[in-house]
């Protein structure tokens, strides 16, 4: 391995990125504690964090970048994508998509961070916890997703 290689690994490492991996040692624990509501955060910063650990983009899709998520297990859930609110989007979110049944993904969350949530009423399922993380079952038989959330709206009162 010549210097300058040797370097760059340096480098990734001293940032908490594991080369083999592509994603930094703290993400799971970021990600978490933006998912759960429990951590300071906006749109800008998360964008910036995805694009340096994630790169650019998959799509731009009902007012979010999304971006593939690989290796990345929260709270015992394998992630597939991340999103975070555009912009210009009243929304202050931050997000991610897991291929796996809401019930499924729900249980693990409640066993890995101790956060209950309740069941809310509507056409599908739907669950709020008291830190305002949402979990939402997509309507999907073939293929059961979750999306898994913190959401804000900006009413005016915040940058």
């Amino acid at each position: 391995m010549g210097s300058r290689a040797l370097f760059l690994l340096v480098m990734l490492m001293a940032a908490g990125v594991s080369p083999a991996a592509g994603l930094p040692s703290h993400f799971s624990d970021k990600v978490e504690a933006a998912l759960a509501c429990r951590s300071e955060w906006s749109p800008a910063y998360w964008r910036s964090y995805f694009q340096t650990y994630l790169g650019k983009p998959l799509r731009v899709w009902g007012e979010a970048e999304w971006y593939k998520v690989e290796g990345a297990e929260l709270a015992g859930n394998q992630a597939k994508e991340a999103f975070v609110n555009m912009p210009e989007s009243t929304a202050l979110m931050v997000g991610v998509l897991i291929e796996a049944p809401v019930a499924d993904v729900r249980k693990k969350i409640q066993e890995k961070l101790g956060m209950a949530f309740v069941e809310l009423p509507g056409p599908y399922p739907r669950y709020l916890s008291k830190t305002g993380s949402v979990l939402v079952g997509l309507a999907n038989p073939q293929k059961p997703q979750t999306k898994w959330y913190c959401a804000r709206w900006n009413l005016g009162n915040r940058p």
